[in-house]
Parts: structure tokens; C-alpha cells; sequence
């Protein structure tokens, strides 16, 4: 154990000099380290959650369908359990970004809510709501309120650890929605997937941490001129371009847009034009899930992209997860949220802070009591 200590350490001493010269005393709080230790923290939530079968015991198995409350960061496990279960599931997977529940959700429904802290007022709010429709509810938290007012109404809780920033913690929110997915649709293989691929991941990390740095060269080049990168992807990558457009807003502190294909190419593929080459690039995650109708869309697109001098930068996963969807989906968030701590670190930017959403949520609270609006007769 100390042996391999030392030599973690010195991975992450050679990472930081990799990336720029002193990054190390530019990232407080470490999240290179969080982000290198990504594959480790599948293994141990995975270890963590094996008591979820018995934890749900009481959830109804008949369900309509599942729907997933949560924001930002807490919402990145909800969007990645869609793309995994896309074209496999007969079970429909609603995601939630809002603090009104849709009407048609009914006691037929299943509700997980998802809070790393347990706080957020639009997933309390839809919490609530859903206590009054008599919906199952499963919680997915470290703490806070919803943690609280589960534990009043005996709503299960499946825990998530303390002591992350909500983003940091999508290994654990990946794999506790898969053990909750696996244990109400009895869709066996899941957690097995997963546990292949973070053991993967785990044994080839030196390689795939120093490879990242060197093949998103362009990608920083890019980001150092100043130019905005434009993000896409499709079914089932989506999941991976929206965490990598939000990771590259928290990490980074600047500004990045996601749109999914093709529906890029029905309105946004206008805005391509020569004067956007000194404002703009595009950055296209693709796969081995990519069908030849999309293949032909992307190859136009960058085509036209070429043609109007825009950088375009390719990300895809490893081949060796070439067929595993999991897998290509765990790679590639792994790999993004190493480029986005990166680009933080040249820029010289301390990636932990989010100042800003700090000062929006004492905003809030000072403005708000959901606790006294949503629970007045539950509170001591």
C-alpha cells in the first residue's frame, strides 16, 4: 500500500508538470487527484451499494416508468443511466431538470431524486410534491434535507459520501442509479459491466492520464486563443458532451455550449460561417455506437466546418471498450473531466471553486425557506 502511495503520487507530480509547469500549486483542493482516482471510486461505490437490494425492498416492482430529479451535477447520473438504457429498456427513463414534477407522473411511477447535498430547492421541491401524490421515492444523497425529510416519511436512501463537490461525485451517483436500476427492473449485467470497466480503467490509468494530456493538445491550443468551444454529440454519447460542456464551466470557469446530433444540424450548423473562426470551435464526441446515417451527417459537417477554417477537434473513446457501452461512456467522462481539470490548470485557474454558484444558493436561502414552505407540519 505505501509502495503504490508513492507511486500515485509521483503520477500526479508528473501529470502537473505535463499539463503546465506549477499546476500543482495552482489546484488547492487537488481535483487532478479526484479526477485520476475516477476509476477507484466506481470500485469503491460498487463495493458501497451492494446492500441496495435489501434497502428497496418495499419499492413496487411494476412501474410505468422511472423519473430522475436532480441539477447540475446531480443531474450528469440521471442523463448517463438514459444513454446506457436508451435502446435496451422497455422501462421509459424521465429526466427531471425543473421544480414542478410533470402532471402525468402518477403512483405508477417510480421517483428517484437525486441531491449530492441534499439542499437543492428544485428536487425538494419536486420531492414534495411527489410525498403529496403518494409516488414511490427514492432518495440518493449525502445529507441536507432530503435526507431528512426521507428518513420522516421512510423513504429509502441510498447514500452518497460526504465531502465532494456534487460534480466529483458522479462515480458513485453512476453507479448507486445502476444498483437501483438492476434492483427494480431485475436487469442483471449491469453492475458487472461496470465492475469490468473500472477495473480496466484502474490497471491502464498511468497510460490513459499521460495519453489524455498529450491528444488534447489541439483542444488547449484552441482554448488558449480564446476561441469558445462548441460541443456535440448523440445517442448514446450525449451523457458524455453535456458533462463535458458543464465540467469545462465548473472546472475551467468559461464558457462552453453542448447540442446533441443531428438536431445540430437542423439549425445550429447555420451559424458555421468564416466569421466564426476566430470565435468559435467545434469539439464532435463520437463512438463505436455510431450508425452510418450519423457517420454521413458528421462527415458533411465537418466538411463544411473545414471549409470556413473552423478548428475541429475529434474525442473518442479507447478501443479496447470498442462495443461496451458502459464502458465507452465511463472512458470518456474519465478522460473529458482530465481535459477539463487540465484547461483550468493552463489557464491557471483553481478548479474546486464555484464562487458564483456559492453566492447564487446564499441568495437563495436568504430569500427562501423551503424547508418552512414544503414541510410546515413536519418541522420540530
Amino acid at each position: 500500500m505505501f509502495l503504490a502511495i508513492i507511486h500515485m503520487s509521483k503520477i500526479y507530480n508528473e501529470l502537473y508538470e505535463k499539463i503546465s509547469p506549477g499546476s500543482g500549486n495552482v489546484d488547492k483542493s487537488r481535483m487532478l487527484v479526484n479526477v485520476a482516482t475516477f476509476p477507484d471510486s466506481l470500485l469503491h461505490a460498487l463495493g458501497a451499494y451492494f446492500r441496495v437490494p435489501k434497502l428497496l425492498e418495499k419499492i413496487p416492482r411494476d412501474i410505468k416508468g422511472i423519473v430522475i430529479s436532480g441539477m447540475g451535477g446531480s443531474f450528469i447520473g440521471g442523463l448517463f443511466l438514459q444513454d446506457v438504457l436508451y435502446d435496451t429498456s422497455n422501462l421509459p427513463i424521465f429526466l427531471v431538470r425543473d421544480s414542478i414534477l410533470p402532471q402525468f407522473v402518477d403512483s405508477s411511477y417510480l421517483l428517484i431524486a437525486v441531491s449530492y447535498s441534499g439542499n437543492t430547492e428544485e428536487t425538494l421541491r419536486v420531492f414534495g410534491e411527489a410525498l403529496q401524490r403518494k409516488i414511490p421515492i427514492i432518495s440518493v444523497t449525502s445529507g441536507g434535507l432530503l435526507q431528512k425529510y426521507s428518513e420522516k416519511n421512510s423513504v429509502p436512501v441510498v447514500s452518497l459520501p460526504q465531502g465532494f463537490q456534487p460534480r466529483a461525485a458522479f462515480p458513485y451517483m453512476a453507479a448507486a442509479l445502476l444498483s437501483i436500476t438492476e434492483t427494480i427492473t431485475g436487469d442483471v449485467g449491469l453492475l458487472k459491466q461496470l465492475s469490468e470497466c473500472a477495473e480496466n480503467m484502474k490497471a491502464t490509468r498511468d497510460e490513459a492520464l499521460m495519453k489524455t494530456i498529450e491528444d488534447a493538445k489541439d483542444f488547449f491550443s484552441n482554448i488558449e486563443k480564446g476561441l469558445t468551444p462548441l460541443i456535440y454529440s448523440y445517442r448514446p454519447y450525449i451523457s458524455v458532451g453535456y458533462r463535458f460542456k458543464t465540467q469545462l464551466n465548473e472546472n475551467a470557469k468559461i464558457h462552453a455550449f453542448y447540442l446533441d446530433l443531428p438536431e445540430a444540424n437542423h439549425n445550429e450548423i447555420m451559424g458555421w460561417r468564416q466569421e466564426a473562426s476566430d470565435k468559435f470551435f467545434a469539439t464532435i464526441i463520437r463512438g463505436s455506437q455510431e450508425q452510418y446515417y450519423m457517420t454521413t451527417r458528421i462527415e458533411f459537417l465537418i466538411k463544411h466546418l473545414e471549409a470556413n477554417n473552423i478548428p475541429t477537434i475529434n474525442f473518442l473513446p479507447e478501443p479496447r471498450y470498442s462495443g461496451k457501452k458502459i464502458c465507452e461512456l465511463l472512458d470518456l467522462v474519465f478522460r473529458l473531466d482530465l481535459i477539463s481539470v487540465a484547461t483550468a490548470l493552463k489557464l491557471k485557474t483553481d478548479p474546486t471553486p464555484v464562487d458564483t454558484i456559492t453566492k447564487l444558493k446564499k441568495h437563495l436561502e436568504k430569500h427562501i425557506d423551503v424547508e418552512k414552505e414544503l414541510f410546515p407540519q413536519e418541522r420540530p
